[in-house]
């Protein structure tokens, strides 16, 4: 597992009512995620109608999306991070492409407004 690889992963909904498995994609460094149990990931969702200016948009017709393994456009959510054991991940699924990933890198100095 490294940084940009899209997973299948159990996470909990916010409120820690119950689970479920979605996709995701892992942003910590390779160092953390190597030396660690756990990783930390942003949330993917293919419900695009429901997009927020802090929402990337990953489209079918990216010329990088076939690497994704997604099956539908989607939504990196990336108000959506959380710290999970890396055994909760089911399945590698695909990556992100350079593109996107300078793209995802972007969003998420916005969103957490790092300098």
């Amino acid at each position: 597992m490294k940084r940009g690889d899209i997973i299948l992963i159990k996470y909990p909904f916010s409120d820690l009512s119950s689970t479920k498995v979605r996709p995701a994609i892992v942003v910590s460094s390779d160092a953390c995620t190597q030396k660690g149990q756990d990783a930390i990931f942003i949330a993917i969702s293919s419900n695009i109608s429901n997009a927020q200016a802090t929402d990337l948009v990953f489209d079918q017709t990216n010329p990088e999306f076939h690497h994704s393994g997604l099956k539908n456009s989607s939504l990196m959510r990336t108000e959506k991070i959380f710290c999970l054991s890396k055994g909760l991940a089911s399945r590698m699924l695909g990556s992100l492409g350079p593109s996107m990933t300078h793209k995802l890198n972007q969003k998420l100095h916005e969103v957490l407004d790092l300098e």
